[in-house]
């Protein structure tokens, strides 16, 4: 517990115990994901998982302060594992260079105790937030637009889950690039994580949380459950049948255009005005911004 020492102080031993014994899967280890996976490694989780299916790119240096330019074209899980081990190898982590859809998430967070959404897809969240629900998983969320966030605690049959508040997003700008700063996506990562030690001490409360962090002010809204929600209370989980997703990382049979990197098992290619990534048998399809 000499690691540990100095939070011990602060979060007791029973909550300590709680987290060396937590299994999280963190869905996504961009900006939001790596700051949420080096947070848990800090604090002693059992194991971690991480999924992601991208390689790290330039765009990526300026928030996501765990990568540098030597793990550029490097699959951010593998930077990411990489990283992490070093902080903490008592640790378990498994990458696994994937997207999160419903061919998979079912699979993905039933063996897991805590989900920790990174993602930056609607459509993607509301699948994951269907198996979650389904599952009876705690799921703990935060979506980032410019100098704005918000985050949020969902326990299955306590609180609101994200199915009675968002829905799917499939407009013409719906694959638009929102940006944003190195600082927001460390704090949102932040409070979510947060939100886990609260969970285990209990709380429980279904509130959204809103940051500005332009103007430095932090909210709470009070949720409630939608009763006609798909998920939460009607339990149709239509998202784990079918979603139509046409922005970020999307399955796709191999397809060699002009390759532009080959390396360590990843090979992309520019095909038609798309990027292809392929990582051993698996190949996902991104759309250039």
């Amino acid at each position: 517990m000499d690691r540990f020492s100095r939070q011990l102080l602060t979060l007791g031993i029973d909550v300590q115990e709680k987290i060396m014994s937590t299994k999280v899967l963190v869905a996504g280890c961009g900006a939001l994901g790596s700051s949420i996976a080096e947070l848990l490694v800090r604090l002693g989780v059992k194991e971690l998982k991480i999924v992601d299916a991208d390689v790290v790119e330039l765009s990526n240096l300026h928030r996501t302060h765990i990568f540098t330019e030597k793990d550029l074209m490097k699959p951010k899980v593998l930077a990411c594992k990489e990283f992490l081990e070093k902080i903490n190898s008592e640790v378990k982590i498994e990458p696994i260079f994937d997207i999160i859809d419903e061919t998979n998430a079912e699979n993905l967070v039933k063996d897991v105790d805590v989900i920790f959404d990174g993602l930056d897809n609607i459509n993607y969240r509301l699948i994951l937030n269907d198996a979650c629900v389904k599952y009876g998983k705690p799921l703990i969320y935060a979506g980032i637009s410019g100098e704005y966030g918000n985050a949020k605690l969902i326990i299955p049959g306590k609180t609101s889950c994200l199915a009675c508040f968002l829905q799917p997003f499939n407009t013409r700008n719906a694959c638009d690039i929102i940006g944003t700063t190195t600082v927001v996506p460390n704090f949102l990562a932040s409070i979510q994580v947060q939100l886990f030690i609260n969970y285990l001490r209990g709380y429980s409360e279904d509130e959204l949380i809103i940051a500005d962090l332009k103007e430095l002010r932090l909210d709470k809204i009070k949720m409630s459950r939608n009763p006609q929600c798909e998920a939460c209370s009607l339990h149709e989980f239509k998202y784990l049948k079918h979603m139509d997703i046409n922005c970020g990382l999307i399955r796709t049979e191999k397809i060699e255009g002009d390759k532009v990197f080959s390396s360590n098992g990843i090979e992309l290619y520019k095909y038609d005005g798309d990027y292809i990534i392929c990582y051993n048998q698996k190949c996902f399809k991104k759309r250039i911004a």
